[in-house]
Order: C-alpha cells, then structure tokens, then sequence
C-alpha cells in the first residue's frame, strides 16, 4: 500500500532552516486494536524535506497482515512551533 501525503509550514530550524520535527506511524488492527506496525522518522532527514514544504512517500508492505480492516495513524510534530496534526485512515486487506 502506498502512501503519499504533503505537509506544509513547518517552523524552521534557525541554524539549518530544515524542519524539525517527527513523524510516527502506526497501523492497528480495527477490532481488537493490535497495533501490527509502527516506525518513526525525522522530518529533516526526508529527501527533499523543506520548512515550507514536504513530500512523504512510503510503501507498507501488507503481505503479513491478515485480512480484516486496520487504521493507519499518523502524528506529525513540529518540534519549533509545538504543533501536532494526528490524520488517520482505514483500509481492508483481503
């Protein structure tokens, strides 16, 4: 599954005027809520990553998960502005 999303106006670092911030994701198995998946990344470290904008580009292998439906969540931080966003989507593997 991929998944792709923007975001946009990060406050920049002052000495690298990259984003500091975080991402981390998290897939739960909708139901018994088993959390079958979970990474954390560094904004800065995103190829191309800029204060005002980023691209994220990931691909979650599903191959292990067993059918059912499950919620991908995600909290992205601004670190300098102390801001959050938690956006979360479901989906079904067959």
């Amino acid at each position: 599954m991929g998944i792709y999303f923007q975001i946009y106006n990060f406050s920049p670092d002052e000495k690298t005027q990259k984003p500091n911030g975080l991402i981390e994701y998290e897939v739960i198995k909708n139901g018994d809520n088993t959390k079958v998946f979970a990474f954390t990344e560094e904004i800065a470290s995103i190829e191309g990553a800029s204060a005002n904008q980023t691209t994220v580009e990931k691909v979650l292998p599903l191959q292990n998960l067993e059918p059912g439906e499950y919620t991908l969540k995600m909290k992205v931080t601004d670190r300098n502005s102390s801001q959050t966003l938690e956006p979360e989507a479901t989906f079904t593997v067959k």
